[in-house]
């Protein structure tokens, strides 16, 4: 559900940077969107979307942790996307709040498309936090928490003793 809703977090962001750049706000905005789609929706599938599913089909402790590194590297990237602000971003490349108020002055048009694609990257944002609640609560319930404690306390010992 949250790979499908970053799809469209990514690509309506594309849809409305591009509106931007027709508007007259340069192509290095429009650039940066489709990399970021390009690269973020192949990544969450490579990264967080399939160990999921390969932590879930095979009850691994160690995918399962992989999983929770990287779906929170994708709630940190929503969340500040949602925010977009200019100093880790590149003008207006993400339809954040802080550019969609900047454009709404400028070309309400515009400004409006942002302020949809911050309502996406809201949304996806606060899906996210629950689909990691309800992977974490399967995940402590089915034991595979007390069996990675016991796998990193054993891997530790066997670390110092060789």
């Amino acid at each position: 559900m949250t790979m499908l809703g970053l799809v469209v977090c990514l690509g309506w962001n594309a849809v409305a940077v591009t509106l931007a750049w027709i508007k007259g706000e340069g192509p290095t905005i429009w650039f940066l969107a489709i990399i970021y789609f390009i690269s973020g929706v192949p990544g969450a599938y490579v990264l967080w979307y399939r160990p999921l599913y390969r932590a879930m089909r095979t009850d691994n402790a160690l995918k399962f942790s992989w999983f929770f590194l990287c779906y929170m590297f994708h709630i940190g990237f929503c969340i500040i996307a949602a925010v977009a602000p200019p100093i880790l971003f590149k003008g207006k490349s993400l339809t954040g709040v802080l550019p969609a108020i900047e454009l709404l002055s400028e070309n309400a048009l515009v400004g409006i498309f942002y302020f949809i694609g911050f309502g996406f990257f809201c949304t996806e944002s606060l899906v996210s936090v629950w689909v990691i609640q309800q992977v974490y609560m399967y995940f402590r319930g089915s034991g595979k928490a007390a069996e990675m404690r016991r796998e990193a306390a054993r891997q530790t010992m066997m670390a110092t003793l060789t």
